[in-house]
């Protein structure tokens, strides 16, 4: 039996996902397909890949083994795809960026729907990554993603590691959200005492935002209620119209949605970079360099 590309790919997309169901659905494929792709390869190895004793799938010492490597193949394949595309004249391949929460003033859609205006023949998969920053530099370094959009922190991005090659695009602040009807909306100089007494709606503790508005009350001395947890804008804004709480969230954002407005703060928090990030020891394919510097001209 010999390994295939596909039966790779569909084994990094479940161990990367921990889940045959949503791993399949990232490859377009039906869930047995993905189950019988790990399957032969188990067989192939003559070991298991997964440990299923646990409600989430976990990779046992050999899976986390052969993910490494499948990722390695998997990008080598890739650039041989763009080798032999460019030679015949079309740039063609799948890009993988990771977005964030919010790209600020950045308009990512405009420059993606550029770039493949220019070449229609590139797949450009958009995807959110999730949690604390060091997490997204992780993804990044095992190869997950191609590019990614990040925070960067006050202090820069040497404090992601020199492996990353990082580049302005664009800056974000953060404002605070109430309904138009709130006291709020027409009050001035709010300090984070004045809301000592609201309920707020959130981002998971560590998460970068998250991890910036903690640091604003705590300096302020003031124990906020953070009521709900939430892992996206959209839903943390639905929740702000409905009357559940207050919400920090980009300014850009706060504009977009009706019934809203933006508190006025005495010390609103401080303005942080986004950054495109790629990795030098994965570094992006033809396709990828290509859309790489297709963002940073639309900065």
């Amino acid at each position: 039996m010999t390994v295939e590309l596909r039966q790779l790919a569909y084994f990094v997309a479940v161990a990367e996902e921990r889940s045959f169901t949503r791993g399949a659905q990232r490859e377009h494929v039906v869930q047995s397909a993905a189950s019988a792709a790990v399957a032969r390869l188990e067989q192939e190895f003559q070991t298991a890949l997964f440990d299923r004793s646990h409600r989430a799938l976990e990779l046992t010492t050999a899976g986390r083994t052969l993910l490494a490597r499948a990722r390695i193949l998997l990008a080598e394949a890739q650039r041989a795809r763009d080798d032999m595309g460019r030679l015949t004249g079309g740039l063609s391949g799948t890009v993988t960026v990771g977005t964030v929460l919010s790209t600020g003033s950045f308009d990512l859609i405009g420059a993606v729907s550029a770039f493949q205006a220019e070449h229609p023949d590139v797949v450009v998969c958009l995807r959110h990554s999730t949690g604390p920053l060091a997490e997204h530099a992780t993804a990044l370094r095992e190869g997950r993603f191609d590019l990614m959009l990040l925070p960067v922190p006050p202090h820069g991005p040497a404090v992601l590691g020199p492996d990353l090659i990082i580049d302005d695009v664009s800056r974000v602040r953060l404002g605070l959200a109430c309904r138009a009807d709130d006291p709020l909306a027409g009050a001035h100089g709010v300090t984070y005492a004045d809301l000592a007494d609201r309920r707020f709606i959130d981002f998971p503790t560590g998460w970068g935002d998250r991890t910036i508005v903690d640091s604003l009350f705590g300096t302020a001395g003031v124990q906020r209620t953070v009521a709900l947890e939430v892992v996206d804008t959209t839903t943390a804004l639905t929740m702000v119209q409905r009357g559940l709480g207050l919400a920090f969230v980009a300014e850009e954002l706060i504009a977009s949605h009706p019934g809203l407005t933006q508190v006025d703060l005495a010390d609103p928090p401080p303005v942080h970079g986004l950054g495109l990030a790629a990795s030098r020891n994965h570094p992006p394919s033809e396709a990828g360099r290509a859309l790489r510097r297709a963002l940073l001209a639309a900065r």
